[in-house]
């Protein structure tokens, strides 16, 4: 069969054998693919580099038998990340939000957004002195529920349509409630600031969505309730989650 040029960023490898590895490529046009490379382990491997988690790169792989996976020919890198791969708390970031994206995708169907999201948070994530890592997290969660399709409608109360005094984010429905409707409902504590910094980061243009800025405080808060907002999502708990937060208290 015919090689395949995929490209695309690696966002999971398990281990296959004494030298090889699987690959999980979030990929432009053909959305997530496995991929079998053989000897990807070995120092004398070509592709050692262009197969390393968060590279993006470019793939020249082929079909084997029936119903087998991707098989990897060449590998050329087009950025490795070091800066990442070289910080704990990068790696740490970057590895939560390779896991969400598996997560959301599904096999074989095309996610451009998601992988254009996914490749614009590890750029700047590789150039961040150490600031702003929080502010990409809630951006990168936003953006992902927003391209899946489980982004809350921040357009104001879903109860009376006010836009001022919000107070209530309900993860069940996905809805802000202002002061006067919120009632009993169960959800995250808000204010209108908050709800307009989750409006534009979901309505706006990429790469203008980073764009946006919140003090230390309400940017800890709001990265905690797009965490604990795409955890409801997922209905699942994600150990790289876990990981991140133990990494953040060091």
């Amino acid at each position: 069969m015919a090689n395949i040029e995929i490209r695309g960023i690696v966002t999971r490898e398990v281990r296959y054998g004494e030298s090889s590895r699987i690959l999980t490529v979030l990929s432009k046009d053909l959305g997530k693919v496995s991929v079998l490379a053989s000897r990807a382990r070995s120092n004398r491997s070509g592709v050692l580099t262009a197969t390393q988690m968060f590279c993006y790169s470019d793939f020249e792989v082929f079909k084997g038998r029936e119903n087998s996976l991707l098989r990897l020919n060449e590998g050329e890198v087009i950025e490795a990340f070091p800066n990442i791969r070289g910080s704990l708390d990068k790696m740490a970031y970057a590895s939560y939000f390779c896991d969400i994206t598996n997560h959301l995708c599904y096999e074989g169907t095309e996610q451009n957004e998601l992988l254009r999201l996914l490749l614009n948070t590890l750029s700047r994530l590789e150039k961040d002195d150490g600031t702003d890592a929080l502010r990409l997290e809630s951006v990168f969660l936003f953006r992902a529920l927003r391209e899946s399709g489980f982004a809350p409608d921040c357009g104001g109360c879903a109860s009376c349509g006010a836009v001022e005094n919000i107070r209530l984010l309900c993860p069940a429905d996905g809805v802000f409630y202002c002061k006067d409707c919120a009632g009993e409902r169960a959800g995250y504590e808000v204010n209108d600031t908050l709800r307009r910094a989750a409006a534009y980061i979901i309505e706006s243009e990429l790469p203008a969505a980073f764009s946006f800025r919140l003090g230390e405080n309400s940017q800890k808060y709001l990265t905690q309730i797009a965490e604990e907002y795409m955890t409801n999502q997922l209905e699942k708990q994600l150990k790289t989650l876990e990981y991140l937060r133990k990494v953040r208290e060091l």
